[in-house]
């Protein structure tokens, strides 16, 4: 199958853990932020051999050699063919197949995501994930259903290793169609990569608060030339998790996430009562506000609805001095600017230290299309993905001695082609993410930075995590209220309106003759029957 090389910086899933507001037309507003790791990969029990043994070892006939077809969002690496390669060096001696990797860049898998389930197409492994409509298409049956059966039969280190509860949060209508990673998260734990070139230059200390953040936005706006505070593309939701939701404390439903959530207020199995419909509140609209302010001097320009350029490629061009987006994210785009441009100095910061963060559902993983013709040996193939360890190096960290390479088991280091390649955090991997076989850049003995234990040491559980709503009676007004989301959540967010107040209360007029009200109903009384059974 032919690839189009795309350069660009691999921008992650979760990008996702939050398509909260702004994506709009998302069933799982957290599906993809930071994984809860309290301690370094070096430092935990040994979890025991990792290695999977071969797909023989499930008893189903192996002898035929199957090409095999797997799809997953993300732009496509320069190295995509050579990674690609080497893990179909061992898939082939392992399960006798081989993989042609298809990538969905993010900014067309909003329209060819489903068309391509639409389309009947043989594929034999998808990404899936509550951002990019797993839950919608799951109930369309544009997937496999996975028994627990099959997970024994063809999945046997899933079967031995994965959490068990794993599967609670991304069943529909009770019944399994995704496998999902093996990586748990934290949402609300979301940082901001800033110039710290830029904070020295205006002589700033470190930036803790929402405050010295909007002061470091405006004196990059009043003194930069060339250089954006942000960089705002398409739509404002990377800005709307963290100035809208970590900021207030706003915990979004797993099902209905851009609707309708509850603001955490200590108690961590909320009510049917506590979950509002969030465009309506008096702290969403305090936020558009506050982004019309930051339009309005300049934080971005006016025509970022329409701006194709990612914030993060802005960033690393040295054409804007933020990145709000998730950890893993803000990472990579550090290591690439720590490699092109050190003078820059780039810092991940923390405006929100005390926050509340809370596990998160699972969220994504990977799932077997309806279309796919030998789906027992699609699940020998997760199975190995997501296990083999020397398969996951590849497919999570690319060419050993190019682009890593090894410190310790649990460490590594960044190769001198490591910008051509998603250096942990590749999307092939965003669905397959193990927690077990994670390695932490550094040398041996290296730990978890103080920032990243800051952002993901102790977060909660609650209750409304495992929660996933079922439309089927309200199908009609959760498309008629997206398609109204599409047209003026972009410009609220982002600031782009004359009147934010006008603009809001017109949204929310017609997002009621819509049937925003009966949507509320349903989801709460669907949530009282589910919060009886939860025990936190």
């Amino acid at each position: 199958m032919k690839k189009t090389k795309i350069t660009a910086i691999m921008l992650a899933a979760a990008f996702f853990a939050g398509t909260v507001l702004s994506g709009c037309g998302s069933d799982n507003p957290a599906g993809a932020e930071k994984p809860v790791e309290t301690e370094n990969a070096a430092e935990t029990e040994d979890t025991g051999d990792t290695e999977t043994a071969s797909a023989e070892s499930s008893g189903t006939d192996i002898s035929e050699h199957l090409d095999m077809i797997m799809y997953v969002i993300g732009d496509e690496p320069v190295l995509a063919d050579e990674v690609e390669a080497a893990m179909n060096t061992i898939l082939e001696e392992k399960a006798n197949v081989t993989l042609d990797i298809s990538y969905i860049p993010l900014s067309d898998y909003n329209t060819k995501y489903q068309l391509l389930l639409a389309s009947g197409e043989p594929i034999d492994i998808i990404y899936s994930s509550g951002w990019a409509y797993y839950f919608e298409e799951a109930r369309k049956g544009a997937y496999m259903e996975i028994t627990e059966d099959m997970i024994s039969a063809y999945m046997p280190q899933t079967d031995a290793s994965q959490d068990k509860i794993s599967y609670e949060s991304v069943k529909v209508a009770g019944k399994i169609f995704q496998i999902p990673k093996n990586s748990v998260y934290a949402n609300n734990a979301v940082p901001v990569l800033i110039r710290g070139d830029l904070r020295e230059k205006y002589q700033m200390d470190a930036i803790d608060s929402y405050d010295k953040l909007g002061e470091y936005l405006k004196a990059v706006a009043d003194n930069e030339q060339g250089i954006s505070p942000y960089a705002a593309a398409t739509d404002g939701v990377e800005l709307a998790i963290q100035m809208y939701q970590c900021k207030n404390d706003m915990f979004p439903s797993t099902s209905l996430g851009k609707y309708i959530g509850y603001y955490y207020n200590g108690n961590n199995k909320p009510s049917a009562d506590d979950m509002v419909w969030q465009y309506t509140t008096e702290e969403y609209r305090e936020f558009v506000n506050l982004m019309k302010s930051w339009a309005d001097m300049g934080f971005w320009s006016k025509n970022a609805v329409s701006n194709t350029i990612s914030p993060a490629d802005a960033f690393i061009n040295g054409t804007s001095a933020c990145v709000f987006w998730n950890y893993d994210t803000c990472m990579t785009i550090y290591n690439t600017v720590m490699e092109e441009h050190p003078e820059w100095k780039p810092e991940i910061i923390d405006p929100n230290p005390e926050g509340a963060r809370y596990k998160a559902p699972y969220g994504e993983g990977m799932s077997v299309p309806a279309s796919a013709e030998h789906p027992e040996r699609s699940l020998m193939v997760i199975d190995l993905l997501k296990w083999d360890k020397e398969l996951y190096d590849i497919a999570r960290y690319g060419i050993e001695g190019k682009t890593w390479s090894a410190t310790s088991d649990t460490t590594y280091l960044l190769g001198e082609a490591q910008g051509n390649y998603t250096v942990g955090n590749s999307p092939i991997t965003w669905g397959l993410k193990n927690d077990a076989l994670e390695r932490l850049v550094g040398e041996a003995g290296t730990t978890h930075s103080d920032i990243y234990l800051q952002l993901f040491g102790n977060p909660m559980s609650e209750a409304s995590a495992g929660f996933t709503f079922d439309d089927s009676n309200v199908k009609n007004e959760i498309a008629a209220i997206s398609e109204l989301c599409s047209q003026y959540i972009p410009i609220l967010e982002l600031g782009l309106v004359e009147d934010v107040d006008a603009t809001l209360d017109e949204f929310n007029e017609k997002c009621t003759q819509a049937g925003k009200d009966k949507i509320l109903e349903e989801f709460r009384a669907q949530y009282t029957e589910y919060v009886k059974n939860v025990n936190l």
